[in-house]
């Protein structure tokens, strides 16, 4: 069983945003020339922009195992770094996670001159070529915009003097670094078109179209003896009320059925063992008043009534019809969002909890 999930999680879907993404990065990687070659582009920056569960980090990933690191004769060689901007990053934390990615600290005396002179330094020893920075919406401090802008100014630093392209991922508020404003005038003119992984549409043909031909894929790929009809229009718009069409998100509801339909037997995926992936994650604390008896009633005498199970008018995968599409239309604006951070394949650190089809967490 562990095998079968293992490999349904760990498979690469190239959907249409997933290809974008990495043609974007490729473009990028593109520009970068050895420094002994002249002349030389200068180095850009890149953004990828995505809410939680957009494939950001998937698109990072997968980039990656296509340059793995290797070691010859006289040093290793690391084509690209990466990096996870720390939670309300500066620009020495954003020096420490660099550094330390090449497994060097950085020292306290080390002024900005000296710093990007030592990264200069580790790059081309180790023949790095790009450096990826997850989680870059850490960089954007909403209520100290000087800090955001020593942390941009010091990319741009790193552009001009280290000459790797970079590439920056994050939530959509790291896109406030290419706001035009004074402060983010220098690091702007480095920047290549901005790539934002939206979600699919239910709303329209084409969205509709491939975000259900995702799903048939994904019915492929979990192998199980009976069809599940995944890409099925009531399964399909189901699927998407859960998930906002991310497809992260939805490989995780996926990935959950399937590791317990293997436990217990199942051949296929319905409606109900969805509803019960979606009910673990988000449970509701409440008295059953289904049955509640008199405080003086005797047990013997009162007649057992079934409880009917969980309730099920939130449950995007067991309410009504017509309960789903308030559900769909009351999310269809989503609140300002807030800090997301989670646990990356590469590296990570810390996560919070966050809430259903706000796409706050899963």
């Amino acid at each position: 069983m562990p095998d079968a999930v293992l490999a349904f999680e760990t498979t690469v879907i190239p959907h249409t945003r997933h290809t974008e993404a990495k043609a974007a990065i490729r473009e990028l990687h593109g520009r970068y020339r050895p420094r002994e070659d002249s002349p030389r582009f200068k180095a850009r920056a890149l953004l990828v922009i995505g809410s939680a569960g957009s494939g950001k980090t998937t698109a990072l990933e997968d980039y990656v195992a296509d340059y793995p690191d290797s070691a010859t004769e006289d040093a290793d060689v690391r084509r690209i770094v990466y990096v996870e901007a720390p939670e309300r990053t500066t620009r020495r934390a954003l020096v420490g996670a660099i550094l330390g990615a090449y497994g060097y600290r950085a020292r306290d005396h080390w002024n900005t001159s000296e710093v990007i002179e030592k990264i200069a330094f580790y790059a081309e020893e180790t023949g790095t070529e790009m450096i990826f920075i997850d989680e870059g919406h850490h960089m954007v401090n909403e209520n100290n915009p000087d800090m955001t802008a020593e942390v941009t100014e010091f990319i741009k630093s790193l552009l001009n003097r280290v000459k790797v392209q970079i590439v920056i991922a994050g939530l959509p508020r790291l896109l406030d670094i290419s706001v035009p404003g004074e402060k983010t005038m220098q690091l702007r003119r480095r920047l290549q078109p901005t790539i934002i992984l939206k979600p699919y549409d239910w709303a329209t043909r084409s969205g509709r179209t491939m975000f259900s031909g995702v799903l048939g894929v994904m019915e492929k790929m979990m192998g199980l003896p009976d069809a599940s009809g995944l890409a099925k229009h009531e399964m399909a718009k189901r699927i998407y009320v859960a998930t906002g069409g991310e497809i992260g998100i939805v490989s995780k509801y996926l990935s959950q059925a399937l590791s317990v339909a293997l436990a217990i037997g199942r051949r296929s995926i319905d409606l109900n063992l969805l509803g019960e992936v979606h009910s673990g994650w988000h449970p509701i604390y409440e008295p059953d008043v289904r049955d509640m008896l008199d405080f003086d009633a005797i047990l013997e005498d009162e007649p057992t009534v079934p409880s009917g199970g969980p309730p099920h008018h939130d449950n995007p995968f067991l309410c009504s019809a017509e309960r789903l599409r308030e559900i769909w239309l009351r999310d269809t604006v989503p609140p300002s969002p807030r800090n997301m951070s989670r646990v990356t394949k590469l590296r990570g650190s810390g996560a919070q909890s966050l809430r259903p089809f706000v796409r706050e967490g899963l």
